[in-house]
């Protein structure tokens, strides 16, 4: 059950470091639009789609170069001028309310994307809720990215944590890879995930299937490892 805490207790200091797409926004159905966008304009098969969903979590450019390494900077052109006119993400519910307590109960948060900054920033202006976020990381910010623990180390120290008090949350094998390449607890954001999705990550202990959930691992003193499925 989630606390509901109005401060970290007395010499508890906790931090949390999101992953962006799929964890703190539902931005899956638009991207999925865009590269089919992608798949028309260049005529591409079943298979590249499955090449750029297997690649969940990588850099865009990255992924592109996966899917066709003779043209992946035309992808990425194309993927970024029809991604442009798609609108904002949809927050996922709890996503809100879950930052705000964080907030007021003086954890320090932050973001770590292997999106440009300035897309996660102005998604998170969109929803009201950029200015929660004490360091918001984007993939041109540190090298080299995710999955590599770069930028989840420089988050943590630009929020004035160490390892054992940040708490590491996103929804993709990549995210999973960073926490443990960073030695940094990690949580599965499973609340965004079907099924299907979720049965690949069913070697990992420690999930959460709400956001609010969260608020109890970030507000309660660590027991041990830590590693469960959040109730």
């Amino acid at each position: 059950m989630a606390a509901d805490a109005e401060s970290l207790p007395n010499g508890h200091r906790r931090g949390l470091v999101f992953d962006f797409d799929g964890t703190l926004v539902d931005s899956y159905p638009l991207i999925e639009a865009a590269f089919a966008h992608v798949m028309l304009t260049h005529r591409l098969n079943e298979s590249a789609r499955e090449l750029f969903r297997r690649s969940r979590g990588l850099p865009l450019p990255e992924q592109m170069r996966l899917v066709a390494p003779e043209m992946w900077e035309d992808l990425v052109a194309t993927y970024r001028s029809v991604d442009a006119t798609l609108g904002h993400a949809r927050v996922f519910r709890g996503i809100p309310t879950l930052v705000r307590k964080l907030h007021h109960a003086g954890a320090p948060l932050g973001v770590v994307s292997c999106k440009r900054r300035a897309l996660v920033e102005a998604e998170l202006e969109a929803a009201g809720l950029r200015s929660y976020f004490d360091v918001v990381i984007g993939y041109e910010d540190v090298t080299p990215p995710k999955p590599a623990p770069d930028p989840l180390l420089v988050a943590i120290g630009n929020l004035g944590l160490v390892r054992s008090s940040a708490i590491y949350v996103g929804d993709s094998m990549v995210d999973l890879q960073t926490g443990r390449a960073a030695r940094v607890r990690t949580v599965l954001a499973a609340w965004g995930l079907t099924p299907e999705l979720r049965a690949a990550f069913r070697r990992h202990r420690l999930w959460a299937t709400r956001p609010s959930e969260m608020l109890a691992l970030v507000l309660t003193p660590p027991n041990g490892n830590g590693h469960k499925r959040a109730a």
